[in-house]
């Protein structure tokens, strides 16, 4: 072989060497990957995937924030309310999916207990027995609902039974009574207003609310979160993933239904989509929307992407909740559908809440008020009717954080605050001193952060393995244009010498 067709064959092997490392890298090998991660994705009975959607490998952290009240006497003569924010009260949240089937369409139902520990290191120094000073939900839910029936005034003649002759509209208890062990509200041994007041509320009773079986004599019992410890909140049916990677764990329904009937029937509102917050399809990317179904709150949650995150060292893409979710529905035509106008605003007013309020009426059966934590993002009104809130965007936030290629949570927290509005109301005394306000009760942060294990699991077969393939490519590449860039400039040199010194 001539040394000229050498040199040429040099170049074009040169050329095609690079040439198949951007085939392999642009091409066959994110095929191969994500084709990889697409059947390790899959929800398959018998699968690791399968095992670790079944039971959370960690469970999740609960973190409750309580507004304790630091002038109940001053408030319940007309004063601004004045708040002083207390926790973290952590617990652990266990979730498990059992009575689970297989259907044709590839989906699975199934029901899911979340079962809470209380997470003692994690809370110091705040303890479970701590005494709170705090909104007195009970009384004035029950108030509020009384009102808008027109039996305020009857109600009014037997609250000092029902409440044990209260002085003023706050509760002094303790954190585990107002989350799980309860309050009681004393249905006994009462006359007629008393038993007519108590079957009202029996016929109405929120899952927060615990009555003994009819005909039987006792106490009702309110606790925020017993009814949510170590039971199931309703049959869901989701993909598995199997015929299309893309739907992998959408909720397609929640007690036998694909809506929910929370909210007004014109408009997408009471439609049931997105996932669960455990488990989001693969292949993210920065166009891509993010939406998760949450059940104590009756609807889906939109999260747009934000930004790009590393956690522990892998790659991730943030994707938070904005100002949209609680816009007001007057303003806002896309949350219409969302103003119920069945809880009566801060002045006791008709129409729809002000912006970063969501009534929850429909939805808990209680005239509870959804926001942001610390009113972050919501109207001036609700935030000057309290002292001593502090919005920060960094601490109020709703997000998650994804590696993008297996869609897998790398950490994300869903927090959210209950409130219910302090006015006066006809015929409750106890109220009629009271300024207008929207007062905050608590706030949850309910997240996880991927542990090292996991991590290490992650990075072991996912992210590795493609740094590896990088590695590859980019070595056949740089490999392929050395060796063809040097046979052309080794050509080009030599085509000039002259003849005789070869």
């Amino acid at each position: 072989m001539s040394l000229r067709i050498c040199r040429s064959v040099c170049v074009a092997f040169g050329f095609i060497l690079a040439g198949v490392g951007l085939l392999l890298g642009f091409y066959v090998f994110p095929l191969l990957v994500n084709q990889q991660v697409d059947d390790t994705m899959k929800l398959v009975n018998g699968t690791e995937a399968y095992e670790r959607w079944e039971t959370l490998p960690i469970p999740l952290q609960f973190k409750v924030y309580f507004f304790n009240v630091s002038n109940p006497d001053e408030v319940q003569n007309g004063a601004k309310p004045i708040v002083k924010e207390v926790g973290p009260y952590v617990y652990d949240e266990y979730r498990h999916k059992y009575d689970i089937t297989e259907d044709e369409d590839g989906t699975y139902s199934y029901n899911q207990t979340q079962l809470f520990s209380f997470n003692e290191n994690a809370s110091k120094p705040n303890k479970e027995d701590d005494n709170i000073i705090v909104a007195h939900l009970p009384l004035m839910a029950i108030s509020l609902i009384a009102e808008k029936r027109l039996m305020s005034e009857l109600l009014g003649t037997v609250v000092p039974h029902l409440f044990d002759n209260p002085k003023n509209v706050f509760l002094t208890t303790t954190v585990k009574k107002f989350l799980f062990d309860g309050v009681n509200i004393n249905c006994s041994n009462g006359g007629g207003t008393v038993r007519l007041i108590c079957n009202q509320i029996r016929r109405n009773a929120p899952a927060q609310l615990k009555v003994p079986d009819k005909g039987v004599d006792g106490p009702f019992v309110f606790s925020l979160l017993s009814y949510k410890n170590n039971t199931h909140d309703g049959r869901y049916k989701v993909s598995s993933g199997v015929k299309d990677i893309s739907t992998l764990g959408e909720i397609y329904a929640w007690k036998n239904s694909s809506t929910v009937d929370a909210w007004k029937p014109n408009g997408t509102c009471n439609n049931i989509y997105g996932t669960d917050t455990t488990i989001f399809p693969p292949h993210r990317t920065q166009l891509s929307r993010v939406n998760v179904f949450q059940s104590d709150i009756c609807r889906t949650v939109n999260l747009h992407y934000n930004d790009e995150t590393e956690y522990k060292n892998i790659k991730g893409l943030r994707f938070v909740v904005e100002k949209d979710m609680l816009m007001s529905g007057a303003n806002y035509s896309a949350n219409k559908c969302y103003c119920l106008k069945e809880t009566k605003g801060i002045n006791g007013e008709d129409g729809c809440l002000l912006d970063g309020a969501l009534e929850l009426y429909r939805c808990q059966n209680v005239p509870l008020v959804l926001t942001f934590p610390h009113f972050y993002l919501a109207h001036e009104k609700y935030r000057e009717s309290v002292e001593g809130l502090n919005p920060d965007k960094s601490k109020h936030e709703i997000f998650v954080e994804l590696e993008p290629k297996s869609g897998t949570v790398l950490r994300g927290s869903k927090r959210v605050q209950f409130n219910i509005f302090y006015r006066p109301i006809h015929g409750i005394n106890l109220t009629n001193k009271l300024a207008h306000s929207l007062m905050p009760v608590f706030w949850i942060d309910e997240g996880v952060e991927l542990d090292d294990p996991n991590i290490n699991l992650l990075y072991d077969s996912l992210v590795y393995p493609m740094k590896i393939l990088d590695g590859v490519y980019w070595t056949l590449i740089g490999l392929g244009l050395a060796i063809g860039l040097i046979s052309m400039v080794w050509c080009m040199l030599f085509a000039h010498k002259p003849k005789h010194l070869f």
